[in-house]
């Protein structure tokens, strides 16, 4: 019953977080959640409780529960309906109760996976709302989900450690549902805005809605949680556009220096990253993890996943366009060489499933 307290607590604790800060979703507040457990590298614990879900139609007045009163009144609820959870557990073994409480036996898995399903349909994700999906939202709620912008997310192996995200959405590119991870531009920064550390790059830094590092941390919480696909988008200083296209794209942890895992390209761009930084460390200017004898961000101004050094450098020096030195500015190999650096990029991530189901929806049903 420890493991269970531990859990317990650290639900309710996320629980009334939720409550404090914004008016948690109607459908959430009867119903206990529990901690889930990163599902990354591990295994999740395989103790079974019997939990007691309550549901009852609640009043049309109940919708606006927002003061503080009413979230302690619900905590109290939540111990209650924890203990009461535990006495079912001991003292009723396989029977089924004949009140009007619906028991049902269930994993900490099973509970967290149903608590995470239901957050998120109401803390947005980049995920554009069709208009099939709309008709149980208010009007303005669901065409601001179709809007690129900044949105608030969370990575499945955060939901339990009230750790949220803000991402910059964009609901255009083919088919919208990209998280933008890395952008540059002229956005009137010194050249060597992105020359930082390995602390900078961990964390993240700059603007969502200008130039940015999403974080190497960020990059790996979200490319982790399910198959991800990741799209560079660039343009040189006269106006061109290019892009490049992998349908396999994740990294590892701070552990394993954030090793870059990327494959099956598809584009117009050429390809800048599989041959000279797939499953390779990644490297800034104090922390040497690539294969040359120097260090590679050092040399060419940037942080990336450097082998021995780059084809790609879009962390390098923003010199925007044609420039002597060699290689060191937001270059991209196969379309612009090595001594053009580009005008703008983009680095965005959405899941694999994503163009299959957009695929399948624009399908006429009688084709």
């Amino acid at each position: 019953h420890n493991e269970l307290s531990v859990a317990y607590l650290q639900a309710t604790h996320l629980f009334c977080s939720f409550q404090a800060q914004r008016q948690t979703p109607l459908q959430l507040r009867g119903q206990l959640m529990l901690r889930e457990t990163s599902m990354l590298n591990g295994e999740m614990d395989t103790v079974r409780m019997k939990s007691v879900i309550c549901s009852r139609s609640l009043p049309q007045s109940e919708v606006a529960w927002q003061e503080k009163e009413k979230v302690s009144m619900m905590c109290h609820f939540l111990h209650f309906i924890f203990f009461l959870s535990l006495a079912f557990s001991q003292t009723l073994g396989n029977e089924t109760p004949t009140c009007d409480l619906r028991a049902r036996s269930t994993s900490f898995l099973d509970v967290a996976v149903d608590m995470i399903s239901k957050a998120k349909d109401y803390f947005p994700v980049c995920k554009p709302i069709r208009a099939s999906q709309a008709d149980g939202l208010r009007g303005s709620a669901a065409r601001g989900r179709n809007k690129s912008g900044v949105y608030t997310v969370w990575p499945r192996n955060r939901v339990a450690e009230d750790k949220p995200l803000d991402v910059y959405c964009d609901m255009d590119k083919d088919g919208g549902g990209w998280t933008v991870i890395q952008r540059r531009g002229d956005f009137q920064r010194s050249q060597d805005y992105f020359f930082k550390d390995w602390a900078s790059y961990k964390k993240g830094f700059g603007d969502n809605e200008k130039d940015f590092w999403l974080g190497n941390d960020n990059i790996f919480a979200l490319s982790n949680q399910r198959l991800y696909s990741i799209r560079f988008d660039l343009k040189a200083v006269d106006g061109e556009k290019r892009y490049a296209l992998y349908d396999t794209f994740w990294i590892d942890d701070e552990n394993n220096k954030y090793t870059l895992h990327i494959q099956d390209y598809s584009g117009d761009a050429g390809d800048s990253m599989i041959a000279a930084h797939n499953n390779h460390k990644f490297t800034t200017k104090d922390q040497d993890n690539d294969t040359n004898d120097g260090n590679c961000a050092q040399t060419f101004k940037g942080a990336w996943w450097y082998k021995s050094c780059h084809e790609s450098n879009l962390n390098g020096l923003y010199l925007r366009g044609m420039h002597k030195s060699f290689a060191d500015g937001v270059n991209w190999r196969a379309w612009r060489g090595y001594n053009e650096s580009l005008d703008t990029t983009e680095m965005k991530i959405r899941p694999k499933s994503f163009k299959k189901a957009l695929i399948v929806e624009e399908t006429p049903k009688d084709l």
